[in-house]
């Protein structure tokens, strides 16, 4: 039964669990489209023939997003998988070489040509590598947040902590040089749960940048989230001024390291990140520089309003412009009772879905699917949505912390990012560093990239994980050349 578009478009969300590389060449990430369709299946196989295998599938038209598959048997050359969530199933030839299957997709009775083809993520940065990569693990002030990270640094041995309660382990690199001290960068992740490398359907894009910037001179921190790999934390009433502290932490590690000059830390923050980072310079005013990618200038509900009604359009101007006014009004309700308690907000939120309710007309009704939808079932919804981090991006104006930034700012966004519009965004983070005094501003707009920083035809979720490309060169090479000026080295 297909469920009420209300109750399914709400916060832009990612299948973000992924399955570890097996050596068995049939495992790994598998895509194709339907011929005929225009529809993408995405596969994640993994296991063995010892211990077996198991898979999840993605199809984006069908709402399909990391649903368990219920049968999947590998046997020789032969591929059959059985998915949940929607009654189809795929059957498929593996062809010599092992990087393509051959095959139907059957649904509603009917067969379909599909070929799926092996997925590869080619910018992924393998050892060995030219620098040292650590891995780090140290606490907070109070011990009550556990951070683990990896600190990679440009051709040196890491020098012991001064820190009681930290860790660092060596791995072999190229010899240290004395009393050498390393410019470094802090990568910042988005929302949601990501660990170190912010990996997303096999994507890694904080370690290609780790990568990239360490082999041109800096030392790079990128950190498993609160909850995430090693790192430990509360994290259901966390909120985004809790992720800076986090951030703050990982600061006084570093300022506890012999190698790394504490006269030039820098950050770099990706979404919510680009948030984070001018929050921590509110806290500690001595960064050396801030870089935003697809960062936040306007208030975080403008931001979740365009996501929860933008998808919309593609039904209809009529759909969109009728839904529209309830999403805005249920954002007006959050944001004129901050502080209060849900049951304030919940009954606010519920009778102005009633109104709304009672002046649609019966075809739009029909194609939003509300007829049977309660006012309890819509209060039900945006319950989920009344956590603490939810309320404070809903309230928070980047521009209060933008305009405190006085040192050198570097926004980047691509044109097709459909998640934070670079259109409505990065001239407000202008006019907010401006308004501060701040002079050393850089913005650019790569033309054909989406939020992840890719090279994209629509710039859509569902494109995410069918693109092989994880973070665009010219985007890796603007922030490099720009930091290089600032700090600088040599390319």
């Amino acid at each position: 039964m297909q469920k009420s578009l209300i109750l399914i478009i709400g916060l832009v969300c990612a299948f973000l669990s992924s399955f570890a590389q097996s050596a068995d060449p049939r495992t790994g990430n598998w895509i194709g489209s339907i011929e005929g369709a225009n529809m993408p299946i995405y596969f994640r196989i993994k296991g063995d023939s010892a211990s077996g295998y198991k898979a999840d599938w993605n199809s984006p038209a069908q709402k399909a997003l990391g649903l368990p598959c219920k049968t999947l048997i590998i046997m020789g050359d032969t591929l059959f998988i059985e998915t949940s969530g929607v009654i189809a199933s795929f059957r498929g030839r593996y062809l010599p070489g092992l990087d393509s299957v051959t095959g139907s997709w059957r649904q509603n009775g009917q067969a379909f040509p599909l070929n799926l083809r092996k997925m590869h993520r080619p910018q992924t940065p393998h050892p060995p590598f030219p620098y040292r990569s650590d891995s780090v693990e140290y606490d907070n002030m109070d011990r009550t947040v556990h951070l683990a990270a990896t600190l990679t640094i440009p051709s040196s041995e890491t020098s012991p902590s001064a820190d009681a309660h930290s860790t660092a382990r060596p791995s072999a690199g190229t010899p240290p040089i004395p009393g050498k001290k390393y410019p470094v960068v802090i990568l910042i992740t988005g929302s949601g749960q990501e660990d170190r490398d912010e990996t997303l359907v096999e994507h890694k894009p904080f370690a290609i940048i780790a990568d990239y910037l360490t082999r041109r001179g800096l030392a790079v921190l990128r950190v498993d989230d609160r909850g995430t790999g090693k790192s430990t934390g509360d994290l259901r009433n966390a909120t985004t001024a809790d992720f800076a502290d986090d951030v703050l932490t990982s600061i006084r590690y570093l300022s506890t390291r012999g190698d790394i000059d504490t006269t030039r830390i820098g950050l770099i923050g990706h979404s919510e990140g680009g948030l984070i980072a001018p929050i921590v310079y509110t806290r500690w005013p001595h960064l050396h520089y801030i870089i935003m990618l697809a960062g936040p200038g306007v208030p975080g509900r403008a931001i979740l309003l365009r996501q929860q009604t933008d998808p919309l359009r593609k039904i209809s101007q009529e759909v969109y412009t009728a839904y529209y006014p309830l999403i805005k009004e249920k954002m007006k309700i959050m944001e004129d009772n901050y502080g209060q308690p849900d049951s304030v907000i919940l009954s606010q939120v519920k009778a102005s879905y009633t109104k709304w309710k009672a002046g649609l007309s019966d075809n739009v009704a029909l194609q939003l699917q509300v007829k049977n939808v309660t006012e309890g079932m819509y209060g039900f919804q945006v319950a989920g949505e009344l956590k603490p981090w939810l309320r404070y991006f809903y309230h928070t104006d980047p521009a209060v912390f933008l305009r405190q930034v006085k040192c050198p700012v570097l926004a980047l966004d691509g044109s097709k990012d459909l998640q934070v519009d670079p259109v409505e965004n990065i001239p407000l983070i202008e006019a907010a560093l401006a308004n501060g005094g701040n002079t050393h501003v850089t913005t650019h707009v790569f033309p054909g990239l989406n939020h992840l920083f890719q090279h994209s035809a629509t710039g859509e979720f569902s494109e995410y994980a069918l693109i092989e490309e994880s973070f665009a060169p010219e985007a890796l090479q603007m922030m490099g050349d720009w930091i290089g000026k600032i700090d600088k080295l040599v390319p």
